[in-house]
């Protein structure tokens, strides 16, 4: 006989909306709706330290350690789905004493959670009393109450309340949407997150990274495809939509994959954006994501050298650059190498160069020390999750950390990190003679308004598009206005 044993856990039932009736009108397509929910639910469990107990039809009965974890991971779930129109699930959350038999558990806790959960919209979340009890006082959660109510097998009321999927009215749609769905497990972008200057003035680039690896089937058709550079080294590309190419230019901490198939893309709409009208083209710079990981190399000349091989391999001929954050000085570069390949450029929230004192370059070289020795530490990764985004929730920076993790390990992170500090395309810049804009926000304090402005001053005939009251993010790809100034300058190739 397995051994008994109790506990008081937090339990999570999660089941699909509908899901009967799809099996009826399509069986084949309730069935991979089920295996997605599957998918989507294991990858999120274990991050929040969660575990699977049990899958029936569309039901999944999981556990975890604290009622907070299981409140994150719900919210996770549901801020992944939120614009899924296959996928709905309703939640039910409860804490609860626990009999576990093996890998079986039965209890109250157990009839309770299951009770709780078509109590829930679709899409939505439902906990007792027992769960808010201990969340209440977390500022990203929020719950309205259904009061009182009698459940089947349970013999008192319980007391039920409904967790709002949203942050808080007063907040920015797009923002709003960017914190749910960058913790959503895995969940980009994130931007691509790069540091360049001193601390609280560091390059950073995140949020078109998502983390989360397959979390999703992937929001925008792609092609993997894999180029040599000419030292040798195996580069990863991706290909979506037709029309003119452009070549996306970015830093580190990429993951073409994993980014691709996780919500942030559909929120924030980046590939699906300049797929529309034109043949994007994305790709893992050496040591990050699905290139070649074990490299040293991360000069100036070998960044090009990624970029080269990636548009040769293609064919592309003539091609605009589009480099964000860290991925300008290697536009800028091979712009200068091949002007008869580059037909525009494109430089957003970018900067052609900078200058370290000596106390500055002391700071940068221990931090990356640490980085480069004790990268698999999660706390040492929390460093640069705070850094790079310091007024994020408890999800928002797990899951930023984990994508961290996934994307690069320690010595390409402070490889890269300590090459692009000695780089500088200052004096290239000036050489520059294909029609060029500089984008920047006016409010980016990641890579200062000063650092955009040097560098549309240093290229001949360059428009210079300041985006007002945008951060760093905005004024690299995610304001309205930055997508209209960039598609007004790209509109001649069509």
């Amino acid at each position: 006989m397995a051994e008994q044993t109790r506990s008081l856990t937090a339990i999570m039932f999660t089941d699909i909306v509908g899901y009967t009736s799809l099996m009826e009108r399509d069986e084949g397509k309730a069935i991979q709706v089920r295996e997605r929910h599957r998918e989507i639910v294991g990858v999120l469990v274990k991050q929040f330290q969660g575990t699977v107990v049990d899958r029936t039809g569309d039901e999944i009965l999981t556990t975890f350690p604290s009622a907070l974890l299981a409140v994150d991971c719900a919210l996770a779930v549901q801020a992944a789905l939120r614009d899924d129109p296959d996928l709905k699930l309703r939640i039910g959350i409860h804490l609860g004493e626990v009999v576990k038999r093996g890998e079986e558990i039965v209890g109250d806790g157990v009839n309770v959670a299951s009770r709780i959960r078509p109590l829930a919209e679709a899409g939505g979340i439902c906990v007792s009393e027992s769960v808010l009890h201990l969340v209440r006082n977390r500022s990203h959660i929020r719950a309205a109450s259904l009061g009182p109510q009698s459940l089947k097998n349970v013999d008192e009321p319980v007391k039920v309340f409904a967790l709002a999927t949203e942050t808080p009215s007063g907040r920015p749609r797009s923002r709003r949407r960017r914190v749910l769905t960058v913790f959503a497990g895995i969940v980009v972008f994130l931007l691509v997150a790069t540091m360049i200057y001193l601390p609280n003035r560091a390059a950073i680039l995140s949020r078109i990274v998502l983390v989360a690896p397959r979390l999703f089937v992937d929001p925008v058709k792609q092609r993997i495809g894999f180029a040599t550079t000419s030292d040798g080294v195996r580069i990863a590309y991706a290909i979506t939509g037709q029309g003119p190419p452009v070549v996306n230019v970015l830093g580190w901490a990429t993951h073409i994959e994993r980014g691709a198939g996780s919500p942030m893309y559909d929120s924030s709409g980046v590939i699906r954006w300049l797929s529309k009208n034109y043949l994007l083209v994305r790709y893992d710079g050496r040591g990050f994501g699905l290139s070649d990981r074990n490299v040293g190399d991360f000069s100036l000349d070998a960044r090009v050298h990624d970029l080269e091989a990636v548009v040769d391999a293609l064919g592309l001929g003539q091609c605009a650059l589009y480099a964000m954050s860290a991925g300008g000085p290697t536009a800028i570069a091979y712009t200068i190498r091949h002007p008869e390949r580059v037909s525009r450029l494109i430089l957003a929230g970018t900067r052609a160069g900078h200058d370290l004192d000596a106390e500055e370059r002391r700071k940068w070289d221990g931090m990356l020390s640490l980085f480069r020795t004790s990268w698999d530490s999660p706390v040492v990764r929390s460093m640069m999750t705070h850094y790079i985004a310091p007024n994020a929730n408890e999800v928002e920076q797990r899951v930023l950390n984990e994508f961290l993790r996934i994307s690069g390990d320690g010595p390409a992170v402070a490889g890269f990190l300590q090459a692009l500090l000695e780089i500088d395309t200052r004096q290239l810049a000036p050489r520059i003679g294909v029609p060029t804009l500089v984008v920047h926000g006016e409010e980016d304090i990641i890579i200062p308004f000063a650092a955009g402005r040097e560098t549309a001053s240093l290229i001949p005939n360059a428009r210079f598009e300041i985006i007002s009251g945008a951060d760093h993010e905005q004024g690299v790809a995610y304001s309205p206005e930055t997508r209209k100034v960039i598609d007004e300058f790209l509109a001649p190739l069509l």
